[in-house]
């Protein structure tokens, strides 16, 4: 399955936001996606870099006019906010 298949759900849930902003727990993004998160999503900040592009879950994101706007990977939660 590729990358940007696996996180069309979590771009869709996003574009049902209508631009609100919105805070949720990496289980919330794993119970919205039907799978576990990367080890990396809790490893690396740049996991979550809202240019990483090249990877599904960024683009899942961007597309639906979000960013990451606040992460804390110890308390696993990241806050998405409108951008266009």
């Amino acid at each position: 399955m590729s990358a940007l298949r696996k996180y069309r759900p979590l771009q869709a849930h996003l574009e049902r936001r209508g631009g609100r902003p919105e805070m949720l727990s990496f289980e919330d993004i794993e119970d919205i996606i039907g799978k576990p998160l990367p080890e990396s999503a809790v490893k690396h900040r740049s996991f979550w870099a809202n240019d990483n592009l090249e990877n599904g879950h960024a683009r899942a994101w961007t597309r639906a006019g979000y960013r990451v706007a606040y992460l804390d990977r110890e308390q696993k939660v990241v806050r998405f906010e409108r951008t266009r």
